[in-house]
Formats: C-alpha cells, sequence, structure tokens
C-alpha cells in the first residue's frame, strides 16, 4: 500500500476504500478484535558469508518464516486492508537517470512503489508469450503486475505460507494462472518448465540460497531468464554472483537501487505500518516494513546491506556460458 494522503474525485475506488479505512484507524486507533493474530515471531535476519550453519538451523528457520508469514497473512485478510494488499515489498521510486521499465504509471497508480519495483525488475525482458514462474509469490502483487501489463502464456506461482496461497487461488486464480504451496530450495516441477523465473524480495529468507539458484536454473528452458531483485548484505550479493557464474548463467543486469527503494521507505512506510494496526511488536513491524530509522533502513543507509536487481540468462548449451 502506497502513501493515500491527499484526496481526488479521479481517485480509483480502491484506493478511495483504503484511505477510508487509515482514516478511520488513526481516529479510533487500532481494535485489538479486529487486528487477528499478532506477529511475534521475528524473521531472522539474512547470514553474512562465513556463518557456519548450526545443525537443524535450517529446517528452524524455514518454520519460523512459514509461522511468520502465515501470521502475517491472517492478520492482513482479518482487516479491511487484506483485499487491498497484494504486495510485501519495499517499492521503488524512479530517480529519472537509470530506470528501467517499459511501462509508464500514471501519477496516482494504486499500490505505484510496489509495482514499479516489479516493473523495473521486468524491464526489457520479453515476457510475452512466456511462461513464468514467480518464487516466493507472497500475496500475489508480482503476478498481478504480470498480468495487468503484460500476456504471457502462463503464471505459476510459489510460496511457503499456506494462507498467502490460499488468498492468492481465490483472487487471481484464473485458466493461465495456477498457485502452489512448496519450498524455495527444492521447487517441485520438471526439468526446463519455464521461461522465465522471478524472484521478488525473498531470498533474504532462503537458508540456503545458493540451493535456490541451483533449482531455479534446472527448471529453466535452454535460453530461460532469471529475474531477481532482494536486499541483502553487501558481501552475500557477491557471493550470489559468484554462484549464479558457477552454474552457468550469464549475468545481464546488476542495478543497485537501494536508494530507490530507500526513497520508497521514506514515501510509504509509515501508511503500511498504520495498516497492520498497534497489536504487533514495534521493533519487529518497523524492520519488516524498513521504517526511516529501523536497522533494516539503517543497514541500507549504510551500504552494509544492498538491494539489487539481478538479470541472468541460462545458456542455451553449458558450454556456451563459459
Amino acid at each position: 500500500m502506497e502513501d493515500l494522503s491527499g484526496g481526488s474525485a479521479r481517485v480509483p475506488t480502491e484506493r478511495r476504500q483504503l484511505a477510508e479505512l487509515l482514516r478511520a484507524r488513526r481516529r479510533a486507533g487500532a481494535d485489538p478484535d479486529r487486528v487477528g493474530t499478532g506477529l511475534s515471531v521475528p524473521p531472522p535476519l539474512a547470514l553474512d558469508p562465513g556463518d557456519r550453519e548450526v545443525p537443524g538451523e535450517a529446517s528452524a528457520v524455514k518454520a519460523g518464516y512459514e509461522q511468520f508469514y502465515d501470521a502475517v497473512n491472517s492478520q492482513l485478510n482479518s482487516t479491511g486492508f487484506g483485499k487491498f494488499s497484494y504486495f510485501l515489498n519495499y517499492g521503488y521510486v524512479p530517480d529519472g537517470h537509470a530506470d528501467r521499465s517499459a511501462v509508464e504509471l500514471p501519477a496516482r497508480f494504486f499500490n505505484k512503489n510496489s509495482v514499479r519495483l516489479v516493473l523495473e525488475l521486468i524491464g526489457d525482458c520479453a515476457v510475452d508469450g512466456a511462461d513464468i514462474l514467480d518464487v516466493g509469490c507472497g500475496r500475489g502483487g508480482t503476478i498481478y503486475a504480470l498480468k495487468k501489463f503484460f500476456s504471457p502464456a502462463t503464471l505459476t506461482g510459489l510460496d511457503l505460507s499456506t494462507t498467502a496461497i490460499e488468498f492468492d487461488r481465490r483472487v487471481h486464480g484464473d485458466a493461465r494462472t495456477s498457485f502452489h504451496e512448496g519450498d524455495a530450495e527444492n521447487l517441485p516441477f520438471e526439468p526446463e518448465s519455464f521461461d522465465v523465473v522471478t524472484n521478488v524480495e525473498s531470498s533474504h529468507s532462503y537458508p540456503d540460497v545458493d540451493r535456490f539458484f541451483a533449482d531455479v536454473y534446472r527448471v529453466l528452458r535452454p535460453g530461460g531468464v532469471f529475474l531477481y531483485t532482494d536486499i541483502l548484505p553487501a558481501q552475500r550479493h557477491t557471493a550470489g554472483l559468484g554462484a549464479l557464474e558457477r552454474l552457468g548463467f550469464r549475468l545481464e543486469v546488476n542495478r543497485d537501487i537501494t536508494a530507490n527503494v530507500l526513497q520508497s521507505c521514506d514515501e510509504v512506510a509509515q501508511t503500511r505500518l498504520e495498516a497492520f494496526g498497534e497489536r504487533n511488536d514495534p521493533r519487529l513491524m518497523q524492520n519488516f516494513l524498513a521504517t526511516p530509522g529501523s536497522q533494516v533502513y539503517a543497514e541500507m543507509q549504510t551500504g552494509r546491506w544492498e538491494y539489487r536487481i539481478l538479470r541472468a540468462t541460462k545458456p542455451v548449451s553449458k558450454s556456451a556460458g563459459r
């Protein structure tokens, strides 16, 4: 959800309804009976390269994230905001210099910042007529944007959260769109099933991101494209680039968009925080949404963490990538 300050008779109906909900919450305060399950399981921060994995830690991390995002989705679904909430990404604000989106959004487009992040990731990639897999699909925002602005042949979403997949099937499912509950490190699809794989602000929660990259390579067809964006410690981005190259991917785009994401957080993070109400742990929610002053926001400001967009292509033959 984006900043909804300022009214207009031309604002879309859903935007006006959401603004009314926010104003009502600000006047009355959060109603505990309508907030839903409190979010009390903090997702762990991504580990720096060289940190040793404790035996059994990976399964515990996954279980923690699954519990956390089930609670996020249950909470959103229990409020009036749920039907508007397709996106959980931090968003992107154009700087007029290095922007890559092939789509020009209207000035007051609903969820503009989050949609723009997806469009920047896609850039000029040929997605019309493609079979696309979105890993870590959350509440379906990336698939929504792909449907609205492009014409893929098929769209497949995968997420670890049961409640997210239930929402997606109900809201976004149709003849060319399907959703599956599953693990990003063990994709439940046959080799060479997709032309494009997308992954938006999700991999920081994966205990073994190299295994995820390897499975993306497996399910992509020769010539297929991996569109990837996330916030990670700078060292982890460097390590990820090495892992992609060892698999045989050919890197075509490597963009640091941290400044664009920070500007988006300046614009929308507080409004998103209000949408969740007051029942949750404040520090947890501030980091989850990267509000100004939070640890996650500060890590981006200092450059220790970077938000990057990568585009990598699977060669037509393994030797072609060497």
